[in-house]
Formats: C-alpha cells, sequence, structure tokens
C-alpha cells in the first residue's frame, strides 16, 4: 500500500483536515490520526489533477481537494496525469512544441 499525507477539504466544507490516504490494488482509504474517514473502493475513486500540487478526489459523489506531500507519486498512484492540451491551464506541451519549432524556422 502506497501512503500519503496532506491535506484534503470537502467541497461541502469549510476545513481542511490533516489526513493520510493510503492506495493499494483494490481501495483508497482516508484516515486522520486514529480516526478512519472512509475506504473506497479504486474504480469507484475519480480523481483529476487540478494544478500540479492539487487534485479533485469525488468521494461518494462530494468532491474534495487533497494537497498531497509528494504530488507525482499520488498522481502517480491513481493513475492521473495533468491535462496538457492548448485550451488547458496547463498547455505546457504546447508552448514547448511550438518554441522548439520557432528555433528550428530560426536555424533555417
Amino acid at each position: 500500500m502506497n501512503s500519503f499525507r496532506g491535506r484534503l477539504q470537502s467541497h461541502a466544507e469549510g476545513e481542511a483536515d490533516y489526513v493520510t490516504v493510503g492506495i493499494d490494488d483494490t481501495h483508497v482509504r482516508i484516515w486522520a490520526e486514529n480516526r478512519r474517514i472512509g475506504s473506497w473502493r479504486v474504480e469507484d475513486v475519480k480523481c483529476e489533477r487540478v494544478t500540479v500540487f492539487r487534485f479533485m478526489l469525488e468521494l461518494d459523489g462530494v468532491p474534495h481537494t487533497f494537497v498531497p506531500d509528494d504530488p507525482a507519486g499520488f498522481a502517480s498512484s491513481l493513475n492521473t496525469v495533468v491535462d496538457l492540451r492548448p485550451k488547458s491551464r496547463f498547455g505546457l506541451a504546447e508552448r514547448v512544441r511550438a518554441a522548439k519549432a520557432e528555433r528550428q524556422a530560426e536555424r533555417t
């Protein structure tokens, strides 16, 4: 099981809690200190990376923001990537391709 510490905030409630999110092949489990918050099957958890450091987790239909201490490890555990399409806030891939094309054009 991979474990990630971070801040979890429900969009329905104002307070963010420091939690541990445990991910294995079948379940995502969340607990804070000695209190179990819940357990969900991996296929029932919707995870979207909204910034480099923040993730939107949908648990039982309720959106939560999770800011893990290890964003890269967390993303890879849930097979989540940053959307690099041009209209995305993170259009980095398109900007890199454009810069390379400009440099290539300058050389010729």
